[in-house]
Order: structure tokens, then C-alpha cells, then sequence
């Protein structure tokens, strides 16, 4: 359905185009609006409306929310290099968060490391995200791609999870379960 602009005769006001959606796997329906402004280009990517984007947990800092946020939005705006510069800022925020300001980056994630923040493959995600933030923020001559920009941010919400969430609802089931009493051996 293509709703037209709230003033036809003005070309800096777009039609919106709503689309449902069923997937074929799960059977959820989505829906996403595409705007269609005078000189876009035809393969404009539409916006997914509902399900609506997964927040990050309030257990994760405002501050590195505020950050990954802006890394979100850059990437809708399709500046994929702008994404992968403000996961890196978010890389940096973890540590400064959690008390490691040790510079450069790569020595923050290696003591992120060693102080056991984080485990061996999370801090390969984690270099491997300052080594792609380093491109974005540095004249390289190579653009940053869309899936790797998208890519980006699916592995520093992971590692805000890990770091912010996971860890503290292990935590939590690990003390509800010391607490209960012990059970009689079950034998299998």
C-alpha cells in the first residue's frame, strides 16, 4: 500500500510504501515501510516497523546504550562507515566502564582479556571489531561494506550481552540454585 505525502504538489515531502509480511519460517508477520523520496535510488531498503528492533537490556550502561544506538542509527542511515567507527567507540566504552584505560585499543582488550572480562573467542570479536572500527576511522581507500557494518553490530550487542547481561543472570541462577537444598542424587 503506498500512502501518498501530506502535500502532493511538494517533492520534499515522500510517499510511504507499508508492506506485510509473512516469513517462511516461523509464520510471524512483520511489517515495514519503505519511503520513497524524488531522487532516491531504486534499491532503497525499507524499515522494518514491527516486530520493532530488540532494545539493549537496561543492565547494559546508558552510556554504551547512547553509543550503540548511534552505531544503530548510522547504519540505517546506510553510513556504514560511521557504524563500525561508533562500535569501536562502544569497544572503548566497555573498557573505560569497567575501569581498563590502557591505550591503544588492542592493549584494552588484551588486559579486558586477562583481567577475565572476557574470554578468548569474545576478545577475537572484539579485535576483530576495533581492526574493522580502525578502518572506518582512517583514510584506507576501502569502503566499508554493508554486512560487515551489520555484522559489527550483531557481535557488539553480543558482547554487550555477554559482558552486561549474561554474566549477571548466571550469576543470579547460580546463587537461587546454591540456595535451594540439595536434591537426592538422581541415577541414570
Amino acid at each position: 500500500m503506498v500512502v501518498p505525502p501530506d502535500n502532493p504538489d511538494d517533492p520534499n515531502y515522500p510517499d510511504f510504501e507499508y508492506t506485510l509480511l509473512c516469513c517462511t519460517n516461523c509464520r510471524e508477520a512483520s511489517l515495514q515501510v519503505r519511503e520513497h523520496w524524488v531522487f532516491d535510488t531504486p534499491n532503497e531498503i525499507p524499515k522494518f516497523v514491527y516486530p520493532a528492533r530488540r532494545q539493549l537490556s537496561t543492565d547494559v550502561p546508558a552510556e554504551l546504550r547512547r553509543e550503540f544506538e548511534e552505531a544503530r542509527t548510522c547504519f540505517e542511515a546506510k553510513a556504514y562507515t560511521a557504524t563500525v567507527v561508533m562500535v569501536r567507540r562502544t569497544l572503548e566504552g566497555i573498557g573505560v566502564d569497567n575501569d581498563i584505560n590502557d591505550r591503544p585499543l588492542a592493549r584494552q582488550i588484551e588486559r579486558m582479556k586477562t583481567e577475565g572480562l572476557i574470554d578468548n573467542s569474545i576478545a577475537e570479536w572484539a579485535d576483530s571489531l576495533r581492526a574493522l572500527g580502525n578502518q572506518g576511522a582512517h583514510f584506507t581507500g576501502r569502503q566499508v561494506s554493508r554486512e560487515d557494518a551489520n555484522d559489527a553490530l550483531d557481535f557488539a550487542e553480543a558482547l554487550l550481552d555477554h559482558i552486561y547481561v549474561y554474566k549477571k543472570r548466571f550469576e543470579e541462577f547460580r546463587k537461587r540454585n546454591e540456595a535451594k537444598p540439595a536434591s537426592p542424587p538422581v541415577r541414570s
